[in-house]
């Protein structure tokens, strides 16, 4: 190694001053500001909530569950009987989702025997929800 690139390197691996995990702002020890959280999200829940609701979401939605072969959930509705159903109560469905006052049904356990003798409990929410 040349003298020139060997005195480049110790600069490199010994600091001149000392260093430590917080940075100093004004050599006293104090901390630097911290950034400034934004409140405003640029997409409102509400926003999110109208798209969730868009009817083209929501058929894409009962495709991939039709796809799924999904069960019944704790209230037995079947992914045949959910397009009747909607089309009676989906004003009032939507109306909930937007004010933020739907919830969800409980979720039905069900115990499914492994190869190895365990058991997995998957949870089967409600075709509706």
């Amino acid at each position: 190694m040349s003298g020139k690139r060997q005195k480049r390197q110790c600069e490199l691996t010994s600091p001149k001053e000392s260093r430590s995990e917080v940075p100093k702002a004004d050599g006293r020890g104090i901390e630097p500001r911290m950034a400034e959280r934004q409140d405003k999200s640029p997409v409102s829940d509400e926003q999110v909530m109208e798209e969730v609701c868009e009817r083209e979401n929501c058929k894409q939605a009962l495709a991939r569950f039709k796809s799924n072969k999904g069960n019944p959930g704790i209230d037995g509705m079947t992914v045949e009987e959910l397009p009747g159903y909607l089309k009676e109560h989906w004003p009032e469905i939507r109306d909930q989702l937007l004010g933020g006052t739907y919830r969800p049904r409980p979720v039905k356990q069900v115990d499914i025997p492994k190869p190895d003798g365990g058991v997995c409990q998957p949870g089967i929410p409600t075709v509706l929800d």
